[in-house]
This record gives structure tokens, sequence and C-alpha cells, in this order.
């Protein structure tokens, strides 16, 4: 049988008893009905994955031990992975909340919502903590699911013009007009504090980019790129050019 597989945001030790928060303990608990000696998988992205038994249960808490180290963070990989920085136009409805956790399942490393001009989201200072804690909790959500050990980091939405300029050689945005196509090698990194092999991708919302916003990113060091002759939908677009960027230069 397949072990449940739990995020925590805790030092993870080897024997070491672990409380697990509140909401993890009921849904272990409570949804999937662990008991007293039911094992399962606790990682986060500093300590690796451990192999874990419930060695204490109630109602509203849960006591696990850490009995066994099943991966290690690798320095060597985490160092020379693709760096895929997902820039995504604001969408409206569960399309972002699809693209989020579709790219954390692809591999994404961090994700900035980004306000463009045919954007209609605009998320008001109120919402903002709470939509941010919600794409975080997709991304848990999607690691747990998919594997991954490194949850991505979620940026807070900004206006496109207010992007930091990238340190990446590797710029491209993603447009249905673009001439090229997604290049066949990726540049060395140019600047420091990126080290490893780096993508900055950039990808509209459901009305596209606007004529100035494409010279912007022109100016900004983005090459305009496409996948071919068919339109992708904000969501789908995200899933169709990260999965070609991982065969390319990545691990599919």
């Amino acid at each position: 049988m397949r072990l449940s597989r739990v995020y925590i945001d805790a030092p993870l030790k080897l024997n070491a008893l672990v409380p697990l928060p509140k909401e993890t303990a009921h849904y272990l608990g409570n949804v999937l009905r662990l008991r007293v000696d039911d094992e399962l998988l606790l990682f986060n992205s500093q300590h690796g994955e451990f192999l874990a038994r419930i060695c204490a249960a109630t109602k509203k808490s849960v006591e696990v031990e850490l009995i066994e180290v099943r991966r290690e963070l690798d320095a060597d990989e985490e160092q020379n992975r693709l760096g895929l920085h997902l820039i995504l136009g604001l969408s409206r409805g569960d399309r972002m909340d699809f693209a989020v956790q579709k790219s954390t399942e692809l591999g994404v490393t961090e994700i900035s919502p980004v306000y463009t001009e045919h954007g209609e989201v605009r998320l008001k200072p109120e919402r903002l903590e709470k939509k941010l804690l919600h794409w975080r909790r997709i991304a848990i959500s999607a690691c747990e699911q998919s594997g991954r050990l490194t949850v991505p980091s979620i940026h807070s939405p900004m206006p496109l013009a207010d992007l930091a300029q990238g340190s990446s050689a590797n710029r491209w945005m993603l447009e249905p007009s673009g001439s090229d196509s997604i290049p066949e090698s990726i540049a060395e990194p140019i600047a420091e504090p990126i080290t490893d092999r780096h993508i900055d991708l950039l990808i509209g919302p459901e009305g596209g980019f606007s004529p100035a916003e494409i010279d912007w990113a022109r100016d900004n060091g983005f090459r305009i790129v496409s996948l071919g002759k068919r339109i992708l939908r904000t969501e789908t677009a995200p899933i169709a050019a990260l999965a070609i960027l991982q065969h390319k230069f990545g691990d599919m």
C-alpha cells in the first residue's frame, strides 16, 4: 500500500518525536483514519524525507517517531537542477490554482504572479495574504503527491513592469505571435546569486499580452517564443511549456 506523504515545516531528525500540526493531525486521524503504529512519510525542504510511525494519537493530536531516513537532500543535485521561474499573469477563477498545482508537479522552483493590462484580476490588500497562503497550500499538496522535497517559492503579485531585472540569460516570453520556438540549448547563468541552470518563463493571462508589454519584455531581455499554431489557455500553457523545458533540459 502506498504510504501517505506529508510536508511539515519543522525540524526533522532520525529517532526524533515530532508532534504534528493540528490540521495535519486532523487529516491523518479523521480523514485517512490512521492509528498508532501506522506508518507514513514526513518531509521538508531542509532535512529530506523520513519514514515515520505514529506513536500517539487522539482526536486532536498525533505524534510520530522518525524511524528511517528515506531521502536526503543532495547538494550537487540541487546545484545542477533546472531552475524554472514561472512568471504568470493573474487569471480568474480556479485557473491560477490549477497552474500553481501543475507547475509544482512539473518542477517549477518559483512562481511570480503578475498584473497585466488584459488581466482582470486585482487582489485587494485584505485578500492578498489569504490568497498567498492558499497558493502555498496548493503547492505543498502538489509536492506531497508528486514526490518533490522542495516547495516552490510563491511571490506576492506585482505589476509586470515592476518585475525585477533578471539575472538569467534565458528569459522567454510565451506569446502566440512569437516568431521563434523554444531554443535547443540554454546559456550558463550570467550573474549571482543564481548558480544553477535557470530559465525565466513569462506567460500571459486569458487576454494575452498587450503590444506595450511585448515591447517591455524585449527591452528587458526576454526572447519572444511560441509553441506553434495553437493558442493555449493560460492554465494549459505552463503545463505544455514546462514539460517541454524539463524534457529538453531537465529531468523528464
